[in-house]
């Protein structure tokens, strides 16, 4: 997590991504940042609002202004070589998963669970989780295999294909983004 020394921070990357946090007080200018590709989505971790840019402008990163911006920025590299899967979770269960923006190069998913709510078990494609409420859940994998993770809200991982039912552990509802890039 970016501190106050420093605003914007890289926090991961691989060869598809990169996943940086941005962390600006009210009224204070970005330092000079030079992203690692573009297209970027950002993901404004005080109102949940996903934004999609196709090009780098020198306020790519929003400010100052007279807000506090606290964003997850993902950089789409390149797309991992990925196969349709039978059990898209945003076909399965339209009702959680809802595609809130999509285009040749990205798909971006906002994922809502109630309390205590359980899934079905559906398919992800390789893609980066930004939290946006604290996220505690049991995992049950197409393979028999069990897990239990958890993050608190505003971070983001890169994750691998995975099928999987998910069930939240929390007595509070959770949400969290996907962002999934695409082979062009």
């Amino acid at each position: 997590m970016a501190s106050t020394t420093d605003p914007i921070q890289v926090a991961f990357e691989n060869g598809y991504v990169r996943i940086v946090h941005v962390n600006l007080a009210a009224g204070e200018t970005p330092p000079k940042y030079t992203p690692a590709a573009t297209p970027m989505v950002s993901v404004d971790l005080n109102s949940g609002s996903v934004r999609y840019s196709d090009s780098v402008s020198p306020d790519a990163v929003h400010g100052p202004g007279n807000a506090a911006v606290r964003e997850i920025r993902i950089e789409l590299k390149l797309a991992p070589e990925t196969t349709p899967l039978a059990l898209d979770a945003v076909q399965v269960e339209p009702t959680r998963f809802k595609v809130v923006f999509e285009n040749e190069r990205v798909r971006v998913v906002r994922l809502r669970f109630g309390p205590r709510e359980r899934g079905v078990m559906v398919s992800h494609p390789p893609r980066v989780l930004v939290t946006l409420t604290d996220v505690s859940v049991k995992l049950l994998f197409a393979d028999g295999r069990t897990d239990e993770r958890g993050a608190p809200a505003g971070v983001a991982a890169w994750l691998d294909t995975e099928t999987l039912q998910t069930e939240n552990a929390r007595t509070e509802p959770l949400e969290v983004v996907l962002v999934e890039p695409k082979s062009t």
